[in-house]
């Protein structure tokens, strides 16, 4: 067993680490009720601690304080756990308390005793060390690869002070704040992240000198302010093996010369095996390369492996980009929520085309179209093994000459609903300003090849008209 020395500034006092038991309390009455403060930093070593009695119950508060363990739910009645009677009666309390080992996590309630029993308020956790906050949220600078299972606590901010590999398990609760230092930050995820936060504590991913998350942990006031690239990306390394990002945001980076906040890399097998659901990526730094595109999905191919659901993009340059034959899930949305005139500049499902490479594939979102104008191949096509569906009052834009829809000898193997739309990456009267040049350009017949297939037997090409425009046949 190990114990640890802590004192307030008055009294030296025994706290230790053990095994945990469960706190079986049961009082009669009206309880007290106390709440937990978030603890303050004095210097490394020493915190402010304390609590609120918002209402003594029943009788009168006889002794508050707090109770801390370095394992979750502190007790005053576990003996392994440390007690530090503060004051009593109604009101805040609160005193200095230390030593606090640097780099350990401790787990803090308050906590308030009347005739009827005790009560406690909501637990809170901190990470011993790092930079003074003056806005009391803790500091943890983060500058060495992560290589044992690591979990990062509520009420602290990470700040990544450089590119950082994730080379074992990463749990990052809700409520907590990454911070990355500039745009030559960001991380490496190679092993399991679970990022499993909530609409009311979200987990976030920011600049550095963002001050609405957390406060001004640059320390400069209002002289800086965040801006688009900040930071640079998250690169998904690999295969993730369920790497879970839910109710995260992730707030001006793209920097570095990326232009990504989200990279999927390489990967083998099932590739990327990841879930990003209900997220939040605006204000990334982009251009109208692909490349750049906020979410850039990489080598990902089964949307039932890589999950991208109920996510939210706006005020990035290009917000996601995907291969062909990845159905990427129509739950996405591509403006703010609080403002549905923000959205992203080329806003639109930037699609790098060719086949379907033996997948069932569905395009099915309406609310932005799909734009085959990526360098290399901006063409659709079917193969044998290929289903493609698409659904209706679907926009498909096609942005250079040699571009296609071509169904080949294949036509019954795609179901392409008859309110679909095939047009030039220019039609801004279609699926709106998707080029982002406003009135700069306009569209004119050959800015694409056309829509079309090969009747029975390869015996002629057919070119279909219907809601086809600006084609070249």
């Amino acid at each position: 067993m190990k114990r640890l020395i802590f004192s307030t500034l008055t009294a030296a006092l025994i706290f230790a680490s053990a095994c945990k038991k469960e706190d079986n309390t049961a009082p009669t009455g009206l309880l007290p009720t106390v709440t937990t403060t978030q603890p303050i930093k004095v210097n490394d070593s020493t915190y402010t601690c304390g609590g609120n009695v918002t209402n003594q119950g029943s009788s009168a508060v006889t002794e508050n304080g707090v109770v801390g363990s370095f394992d979750p739910n502190p007790s005053i009645d576990d003996p392994n756990d440390v007690k530090i009677s503060i004051s009593s009666g109604a009101g805040a309390f609160s005193t200095n308390i230390a030593p606090f080992e640097v780099g350990k996590t401790y787990y803090i309630k308050a906590y308030a005793i009347n005739q009827s029993g005790v009560a406690y308020g909501q637990e809170v956790s901190f990470t011993a060390g790092g930079v003074i906050n003056p806005n009391g949220c803790n500091i943890i600078e983060v500058t060495q690869k992560i290589t044992a299972p690591t979990t990062w606590t509520e009420g602290n901010v990470y700040v990544i002070k450089n590119w950082i590999d994730v080379q074992a398990p990463l749990v990052i609760q809700p409520g907590v704040i990454v911070k990355f230092l500039n745009a030559n930050c960001g991380m490496e995820i190679y092993a399991k992240v679970t990022a499993d936060a909530t609409a009311a504590k979200p987990i976030v991913f920011t600049s550095y000198k963002d001050d609405t998350y957390c406060g001004d942990n640059n320390g400069d006031g209002t002289a800086s302010t965040p801006s688009k690239g900040d930071w640079g990306r998250l690169t998904m390394r690999g295969d993730q093996h369920g790497s879970l990002f839910r109710y995260c945001k992730f707030l001006y980076g793209g920097g570095n010369g990326g232009g990504n906040v989200i990279l999927a890399n390489t990967g083998t097998g099932n590739i990327h095996d990841f879930t990003f659901d209900h997220c939040t990526f605006a204000h990334t730094y982009g251009s109208n390369s692909n490349n750049s595109a906020a979410f850039n999905t990489g080598d990902m191919k089964d949307a039932s492996v890589s999950v991208l659901t109920n996510n939210v993009f706006y005020d990035n340059a290009i917000p996601i980009y995907i291969n062909s034959y990845y159905g990427l899930d129509a739950s996405n949305s591509y403006h703010n929520p609080d403002n549905t005139s923000e959205t992203n500049r080329y806003n639109g499902i930037f699609v790098y085309g060719g086949g379907m490479k033996g997948m069932s594939v569905v395009y099915g979102e309406t609310e932005v179209p799909y734009v085959f104008n990526v360098s290399g191949n901006a063409t659709l096509s079917v193969g044998s093994a290929d289903f493609l569906k698409i659904e209706d009052n679907v926009i498909l834009k096609f942005g250079q000459a040699s571009a296609a829809v071509d169904l080949g000898d294949y036509r019954n193997n795609a179901n392409i609903a008859s309110s679909v739309i095939f047009t030039s990456y220019r039609d801004d009267t279609r699926g709106g300003d998707t080029n982002g040049d406003g009135s700069t350009s306009s569209p004119a017949t050959g800015d694409w090849t056309g829509y079309g297939y090969w009747t029975t037997g390869h015996g002629s090409y057919i070119w279909v008209s219907n809601n086809v425009f600006y084609a070249s046949h």
